[in-house]
């Protein structure tokens, strides 16, 4: 039996006129629509344990190639990035509504069973804190961040059911966390939040990039120049980044994001029935169009009989936002 290759590959967009599968997703004014040529098939493979799994096709019982085990690891925190996207969007539609919080270690702090136990003991305190003040109790969206270093950051994106009171960063929030620096700021003039905060937790600077190759940490990804604001000066700079590079530092299976009671999930739909007129429709009621991408998964087989690369499938995605109507 060949064995198969499988690579993907960024192509020309082009609108699908029959899709086979068309996906819909609805977050905040945020919606995505993922179409694709043909419908997968049925995975071949049925996972048994984390070091095996049993072949569909001829009843084998195989191991993992544990070589690719950091592949995976990349690809699973890249689609836990994308669903922080939405679910941001999801809940994050009211600007004035929101506060975002960084919460960082001064020292070199890389346990992350203690950094869980040390946000659960800040909300703790926070909640109280906003009993005392008569604020109310927010919702809120937490996720973590590796640094080169290899110390975490606590990224905490609260949702109000009213305006965001005013909280004083260094009286408060510095106090009630106690570890290290923080920093509290509004949201403004970002109608895809999730899109700015999920770049913000993927990319990373140049300079720290360097530093990781140097002690032989492989790091990919395309350099772009940012204007950022300085952590110190408050004042916006042009830094270079590099894009998706800080994925490589998550390790594999942990637990990227936690979020309150309250917070609703983004809404997926199949709507493959739908014609193509219907679903021009849908898309035209759901804002103006923002991005576009295509990709083409390929096979390539080992196979002397092969007459070579095999497209299996073309997948496109396109995002609109309803508040540029």
């Amino acid at each position: 039996m060949p064995v198969n290759d499988y690579s993907v590959k960024r192509v020309d967009f082009k609108e699908l006129e029959k899709p086979a599968r068309v996906k819909k997703i609805a977050a905040g004014n945020v919606v995505e629509f993922v179409s694709m040529k043909r419908a997968p098939t049925e995975i071949p493979v049925k996972k048994l344990s984390s070091t095996e799994y049993l072949d569909l096709r001829t009843g084998e019982i195989i191991e993992y190639d544990k070589s690719t085990d950091k592949s995976n690891c990349y690809q699973s925190v890249r689609r836990t990035l994308k669903y922080i996207r939405q679910l941001i969007n999801a809940n994050c539609n009211d600007e004035s509504r929101l506060l975002w919080i960084t919460l960082t270690y001064a020292e070199n702090m890389t346990d992350t069973v203690q950094l869980y136990s040390d946000f659960k003991k800040f909300w703790q305190k926070f909640k109280r804190r906003c009993e005392k003040m008569k604020w109310s109790i927010p919702e809120y969206i937490s996720v973590v961040e590796p640094q080169g270093r290899g110390a975490w950051h606590s990224h905490l994106m609260l949702i109000f059911p009213e305006k965001a009171p005013y909280i004083d960063n260094n009286s408060v929030i510095a106090k009630l966390w106690g570890h290290g620096f923080t920093k509290t700021k509004a949201v403004h003039g970002v109608d895809n939040i999730g899109a700015y905060f999920s770049a913000y937790l993927a990319d990373m600077p140049l300079d720290d990039v360097k530093h990781l190759q140097e002690q032989g940490v492989f790091v990919r990804g395309e350099v772009l120049a940012k204007s950022v604001e300085d952590e110190e000066t408050g004042i916006s700079v042009d830094k270079k980044f590099v894009k998706g590079a800080r994925l490589a530092l998550y390790p594999s299976g942990m637990n990227i994001v936690r979020s309150s009671g309250g917070i609703v999930k983004p809404v997926i739909e199949d709507i493959s029935d739908l014609s193509s007129e219907e679903i021009k429709k849908e898309k035209a009621s759901s804002g103006k169009l923002t991005f576009s991408s295509a990709v083409e998964v390929v096979r390539s087989s080992d196979s002397s009989s092969s007459s070579g690369d095999d497209v299996v499938n073309l997948i496109t995605r396109e995002y609109y936002n309803t508040k540029r109507m």
